[in-house]
C-alpha cells in the first residue's frame, strides 16, 4: 500500500513540473485586498498637530485614531534613498508632503512609486528638522526608523498605483510649502564647472554628492544630491539643458533645498545646446599688481544713503523698497540685501561702483567679500561695465566668475569668503563692477553681507 502511494505521489509531482514554463522566472504577483481603512485625517493636519504640541517629538496616543494617506513618491530601488519613504497627499497638485522613517531596506518592493498607503499613527511620532516633518518611532529622546517587525502595525498599503504627476516649479519658487512633493523643472542644466564630474563618485564626495544645477532664465542655482551608496554614483552627469523630474528634500543639516531623484532616467538633458554665461575672460598674465587702484570697506557709511556720497549706485529695477543696506556687526560695516519679507516678487537690486579708471595700470585684478544667511539659494551675482552711466539696462554688463559664499538654511554666518581674483586686464577706460542680486519673498530670499571690494594693479 505504501508503494502504490508513494508511486502515485511521483506521478502527480510529474504532471506539475510538466506543466511549469521553464523560460518564464518572472515572481508571481503578490495579490493583496483593499484594507478596510477610513481616512480621517491628511498630512497637513499632523503638521499642525505637532505645532500645536511644542514639544520636539510628539507621540500619537495608542489611543489616537487618526489615519491619513498618501501616495509614495520615492523609491529605494537605486540606492538613492535609504530607509526611508516619502508621500504627498494627492497624485497631482499635492498641498503637503511628509517622509517616513522605516527600518526597511528595498522597501521599493512594498510601497512602490505611486502606490497609496494608509498610516495609523497610533503609537507614532512625528518631529521637524529644519521645515523637515518626519514620521517614525520615539525611543529614548530620539525620533528613529520605525522597527521592521512594528511596520505593519502602522502602514498598510492599497491596492491603488496612481501616476505621480510632477509640479512644475521654478528655482525660485522652492518654499516649505512643496518640501516632499514630487516636482519638475524645466530649462536647467548642470553648471559648466560641474561637467566632467559624476553623479557621486568623485575623491572628496564622502556620503553625498552635491551637484550644482543652474537655471537657464535667470542662473538661479540649486543642489541635486545624490547618495556614494546609490547604483548610478559613477555615472557622468549629462552634459547638455532640460528638464528633471525630482523630490524636493532638504539636506541632511535642513540647512538648504535639494534635488533628490529615484533614478538618472529622470533627468532629461538631452538638448545640447546649452546656456552658459559668458564670462568676461582676461587673460591673466600671473604677475598681478599690487597696488592698489579701489578699494571699498564701507567704514565711512553711517547710514546708506552715504553710498551716494561716495560715488556707488544703490538701485531697485522694478522700483521697489528693498535695496542694499548698511550694517554693522562686530564693529564691521557691510552692505546687506535680503529678499525675506519685503513682500517683493521679484526682488532685483543692483549696487554698482564708481566708475574706476583702468587706462593708467595694467595686470588688475578684483576681489571681494560675501557672507551668506538663511540661506535657499545663490541668486547673488557679480558684473562688470565700461558704458554704464545712469540706466542699467542701457549698459552693457558682462557678467564676472566669482564665487559667492554659501551659508547656512536657518542661521546666519558669522564668516565672510573671498571671490577669487578676477583678471581684469584686458579692460581699459572707465568700468562699473555691479552686484545683482535676483530674489524673492514667496521664493529665494538668501541674505548676503558684501564688504571690501579690491582692485590691485600695477600703475604706470
Amino acid at each position: 500500500m505504501e508503494k502504490k502511494i508513494n508511486i502515485f505521489f511521483i506521478i502527480v509531482l510529474i504532471n506539475f513540473i510538466s506543466c511549469v514554463k521553464t523560460d518564464d522566472f518572472d515572481m508571481p504577483e503578490i495579490e493583496i485586498n483593499e484594507p478596510d481603512i477610513t481616512v480621517n485625517s491628511t498630512i497637513e493636519a499632523i503638521k499642525k498637530t505637532y505645532e500645536q504640541s511644542g514639544e520636539s517629538i510628539y507621540t500619537f496616543s495608542v489611543n489616537d485614531n487618526s489615519i491619513i494617506e498618501g501616495f509614495v513618491i520615492s523609491s529605494d530601488e537605486s540606492g538613492n534613498f535609504y530607509k526611508t519613504i516619502i508621500i504627498q497627499d494627492k497624485s497631482k497638485i499635492p498641498t503637503s508632503g511628509i517622509k517616513i522613517l522605516i527600518d526597511l531596506k528595498a522597501n521599493f518592493t512594498k510601497y512602490n512609486f505611486g502606490r497609496k498607503i494608509y498610516i495609523k499613527l497610533a503609537g507614532a511620532s512625528i518631529t521637524k528638522e529644519g521645515g523637515d516633518y518626519r514620521i517614525g518611532y520615539h525611543i529614548r529622546n530620539e525620533l528613529v526608523a520605525i522597527p521592521e517587525t512594528l511596520i505593519g502595525d502602522f502602514i498598510f498599503r492599497s491596492t491603488q498605483v496612481e501616476e505621480i504627476i510632477p509640479i512644475n516649479i521654478l528655482i525660485d519658487e522652492f518654499n516649505s510649502d512643496k518640501l516632499n512633493t514630487y516636482v519638475e523643472i524645466n530649462n536647467i542644466q548642470f553648471k559648466y564647472n560641474e561637467i566632467g564630474k559624476t553623479f557621486a563618485g568623485e575623491t572628496y564626495d564622502k556620503y553625498d554628492g552635491e551637484r550644482i544645477i543652474i537655471a537657464c532664465n535667470n542662473q538661479i542655482t540649486t543642489t541635486l544630491s545624490t547618495s556614494t551608496y546609490s547604483d548610478f554614483k559613477s555615472n557622468l552627469l549629462p552634459t547638455g539643458k532640460g528638464k528633471i523630474n525630482a523630490v524636493l528634500t532638504q539636506d541632511y543639516y535642513g540647512e538648504k533645498y535639494i534635488l533628490t531623484i529615484n533614478n538618472p532616467s529622470l533627468i532629461d538633458f538631452s538638448n545640447i545646446k546649452r546656456c552658459d554665461p559668458v564670462f568676461l575672460n582676461c587673460e591673466n598674465t600671473g604677475q598681478t599688481g599690487s597696488e592698489i587702484l579701489f578699494f571699498e570697506n564701507f567704514e565711512e557709511v553711517t547710514k546708506t544713503k552715504d553710498l551716494e556720497k561716495l560715488g556707488w549706485k544703490n538701485m531697485n529695477i522694478n522700483l521697489g523698497n528693498e535695496k542694499f543696506e548698511k550694517r554693522s556687526s562686530q564693529g564691521n560695516v557691510a552692505m546687506r540685501i535680503s529678499a525675506y519679507n519685503t513682500k517683493e516678487n521679484p526682488l532685483e537690486a543692483w549696487l554698482i561702483t564708481p566708475k574706476i579708471n583702468l587706462d593708467n595700470s595694467s595686470n588688475e585684478v578684483f576681489t571681494f567679500k560675501t557672507k551668506a544667511s538663511y540661506d535657499n539659494g545663490t541668486i547673488l551675482t557679480a558684473w562688470v561695465s565700461t558704458a554704464f552711466s545712469e540706466n542699467i539696462k542701457d549698459a552693457a554688463w558682462q557678467q564676472l566668475d566669482v564665487k559667492i559664499s554659501v551659508g547656512p538654511k536657518s542661521s546666519s554666518d558669522n564668516e565672510f569668503e573671498t571671490s577669487g581674483e578676477i583678471s581684469l586686464d584686458c579692460l581699459r577706460g572707465n568700468v562699473h563692477i555691479a552686484l545683482k542680486y535676483l530674489g524673492s519673498d514667496s521664493g529665494i530670499s538668501t541674505t548676503y553681507d558684501v564688504d571690501d571690494f579690491l582692485i590691485r594693479g600695477k600703475k604706470y
